[in-house]
C-alpha cells in the first residue's frame, strides 16, 4: 500500500515538473511571437512612410521642373506645404555651364523623416534631361 502511494506521488511530481517546464517555454514563445509581430508592423509602417515621402519628393521635383519649363530663367526656392509633409526645392544655375540647373530637394514629414534629392536639369534639350548628381 505504501508503495502505491509512493508511485502515485512520484507520478504527480513528474507531471508537476513537466507542467512547470512547459508553461514557461510556451509563455516565452508567445511573448517572442507577439514581439516579432509588433516589430514587423512598426517596420512596415516606417517603410510605408519613407516610400510615401520619396513619392512626395518626386512630386516636388516634377513641380520644380514644371515651374522651370514655363520660366527657364527661374532661380530660387519653391516650397510646397501639405498637412503631413513639406518640401523645399532650391533651383540654381550650374556655374560655368549655360542652360543647366541644379535642383536640391528636401522633403520632410511630421516625424522629421527626411528625403534628399540632388538633380541636374539640362534645359538645352527638348524634352529636358534630368540626371542624378
Amino acid at each position: 500500500m505504501r508503495k502505491q502511494r509512493k508511485e502515485k506521488k512520484q507520478k504527480g511530481y513528474i507531471a508537476l515538473t513537466t507542467v512547470l517546464v512547459i508553461i514557461p517555454l510556451l509563455l516565452a514563445t508567445g511573448v517572442n511571437l507577439a514581439y516579432r509581430s509588433i516589430t514587423a508592423a512598426l517596420v512596415g509602417k516606417l517603410e510605408y512612410n519613407h516610400n510615401m515621402l520619396e513619392i512626395n519628393a518626386e512630386s516636388c521635383l516634377e513641380e520644380s521642373v514644371r515651374k522651370i519649363k514655363f520660366n527657364t530663367l527661374f532661380e530660387g526656392t519653391l516650397v510646397i506645404q501639405q498637412p503631413s509633409w513639406e518640401c523645399n526645392s532650391t533651383v540654381t544655375n550650374k556655374i560655368g555651364v549655360s542652360g543647366v540647373k541644379i535642383l536640391n530637394i528636401q522633403a520632410k514629414d511630421e516625424n522629421q523623416n527626411v528625403v534628399l534629392l540632388n538633380k541636374e536639369l539640362n534645359i538645352n534639350t527638348d524634352p529636358f534631361e534630368i540626371t542624378n548628381i
